[in-house]
């Protein structure tokens, strides 16, 4: 009879241990931290550029900005127009197949010669663009296989203004137009007319 006590009072003290590591095992579970979320990354492109952006808990820590503009098209679609240059025959003397005197001679790099009068004058001449249409011709000197023409005041003329210009047209054919010489900066009347009747005029490529 006297073990039944000592039996119970066993019985009550491991359920109340047992109760108070149950709680405590409770608790120290809702004591510990919760784990922090880790950063996050996200990254974009713009044209080729990394934009990168960092958020935690929800919040951006961190940003790097990126050029969004568009880039440039730097490809050219215009070609540069080719150079002119050749042998061009006036239009309505084609009969001139020799090239006596009804032809010119588009060059750039030396000198050409331009006829005045058909077997009688000839003049040298240099040319240099002025854009991408215009031409212009220069005198230089009178050439050595004139015939006619020594008493022309060669030697005063201006070799810095222009005697005649070229215009080239859409077609490949040119335009010569006739200036005439100039003397101190002004045009030499008397010889105003020497070389228009013969040069003036449209030329198509020979």
């Amino acid at each position: 009879m006297k073990a039944f006590p000592l039996f119970a009072f066993l019985a009550v003290f491991l359920l109340t241990t047992s109760c108070k590591d149950s709680s405590t095992s409770e608790n120290e579970s809702y004591d510990q931290p919760a784990p922090k979320e880790q950063p996050s990354s996200i990254t974009t492109t713009h044209n080729e550029k990394k934009e990168t952006k960092t958020f935690q808990d929800g919040v951006a820590i961190e940003e790097d900005k990126a050029d969004s503009t568009p880039a440039k098209d730097i490809t050219k679609h215009d070609a540069p127009p080719a150079a002119l240059s050749g042998n061009f025959i006036k239009m309505g003397e084609e009969m001139d197949n020799s090239c006596a005197c009804y032809c010119v001679n588009v060059n750039y790099s030396g000198n050409s010669e331009l006829c005045l009068t058909p077997s009688k004058i000839f003049i040298n001449v240099r040319m240099a663009k002025s854009n991408d249409k215009i031409t212009n011709i220069y005198f230089v000197n009178p050439s050595s296989k004139n015939t006619e023409g020594k008493d022309i005041p060669w030697n005063k003329f201006d070799k810095n203004a222009p005697i005649a210009t070229i215009t080239s047209k859409e077609n490949g054919e040119i335009t010569l137009d006739w200036l005439g010489f100039s003397l101190n900066g002004d045009l030499a009347i008397d010889y105003a007319i020497l070389g228009k009747k013969t040069l003036e005029g449209n030329y198509k490529k020979k």
